[in-house]
Formats: C-alpha cells, sequence, structure tokens
C-alpha cells in the first residue's frame, strides 16, 4: 500500500509543530525549508489541516502554525481522512472495480481477507498518535546520539 504524498508531507510537518519543543508558531516557509518539503504544496495541505481544526494559524510577523489538538488526540486515521478523504485501500465489490473476478462477493476468500486487512490497518492507523509517534521520533534520536 502507498500513501500519498499529501499524506506524508502533512505527517512530516504535524510531526515537525508537536515535536518542536518551542511553543512559538511555526511558518509554512520555515517548515517547508527544515523538512524539505514544497513551500506550495505545504500551504495548500496546512489549509486542508485548518479547515478541519487539527492545526491553528496565528497571523503577524511572528505567526505561524502550531497545534489546535492535543497531540494524543490526532491519530494517523485522521490525518489520512483530511488528506486523502475516506479510508478505501481496495474494494472488489465497487462498482469501479467493474465485478472483474465474477465471483459472489460474499463467498470469495480474497474478499474476505480485503475486509480483514482493512479493518486491522484501520485500527492500527488509529491508535498511532502524534504523540505516539514523536515519542518514538525522540527516542531513535536519543538512541543515535548515545551510539556516536
Amino acid at each position: 500500500m502507498k500513501f500519498s504524498a499529501r499524506f506524508e508531507y502533512a505527517l512530516q510537518a504535524l510531526l515537525y509543530l508537536k515535536c518542536e519543543p518551542d511553543e512559538a508558531p511555526v511558518s509554512g516557509r520555515e517548515m517547508s525549508e527544515k523538512l524539505n518539503l514544497p513551500y506550495r504544496f505545504l500551504e495548500q495541505i496546512l489549509s486542508d489541516l485548518k479547515k478541519r481544526g487539527v492545526v491553528r494559524s496565528i497571523r503577524g510577523q511572528h505567526g505561524g502554525y502550531r497545534l489546535n489538538l492535543e497531540p494524543e488526540e490526532i491519530s494517523i486515521f485522521d490525518i489520512y481522512e483530511v488528506t486523502d478523504g475516506k479510508f478505501e485501500p481496495w474494494d472488489c465489490s465497487t462498482a469501479e472495480s467493474g465485478d472483474r473476478c465474477g465471483q459472489n462477493h460474499n463467498m470469495c476468500v480474497v474478499n474476505i481477507f480485503y475486509s480483514d486487512f482493512k479493518s486491522t490497518f484501520k485500527s492500527l492507523m488509529k491508535s498511532y498518535t502524534l504523540d505516539k509517534l514523536c515519542s518514538a521520533a525522540m527516542k531513535l534520536k536519543t538512541e543515535a546520539i548515545t551510539a556516536k
């Protein structure tokens, strides 16, 4: 399964906002430069996150973005839904699939696998929050510094 650039950039930006120790707002330009992400695309993503209440923007010379929700309230699944819409990795029983296989979908073992995968993956995405990911990132950073 491949994630979109929108999702990956949103995740990077939100982790940057969470993991940065300074409580000051962070500009889209700063995030773009620090994370090496295209500025205009990142601003579109941040705008979508703002519309959905995930981040807030502060105007002015020292303005920028901050998280609008607690990091433990923002799951990877929530971010995915903002950037990519409804989570539907695939579904062979939809009209878009064109019923290519000709199987009765209630009796199809492949469809059973898809359904189980979708359910399990969705639960996993909901279980990972920004807080959990930032803690893991900090641990990796500490281990890397200690290993030197």
